[in-house]
């Protein structure tokens, strides 16, 4: 199983559902590799989504899901 390298670098595309995954990727010290094979998801999809291509949905929630999170939707006006 791959170590996890020290940090995934902030993500050039500045999507904040692209830079808040990879925060958690980081604060759980998550492989890409191993959190793209537990969800099913390819290799280069993360980095991708990193550089310059935004995720679809299903496969940022199979990525969230693999860190415990899931996608949701609320109301603007229901901001904290």
């Amino acid at each position: 199983m791959p170590k996890f390298r020290k940090g995934i670098p902030s993500p050039i595309n500045r999507n904040p559902l692209v830079v808040r995954l990879v925060e958690l990727m980081n604060e759980q010290e998550v492989d890409t590799i191993d959190l793209c094979d537990s969800a099913g998801v390819s290799h280069t999809s993360i980095h991708s989504w990193r550089i310059k291509s935004n995720p679809n949905i299903a496969n940022l929630e199979a990525v969230l899901n693999v860190l415990g999170y899931t996608l949701v939707i609320r109301k603007l006006d229901d901001e904290p």
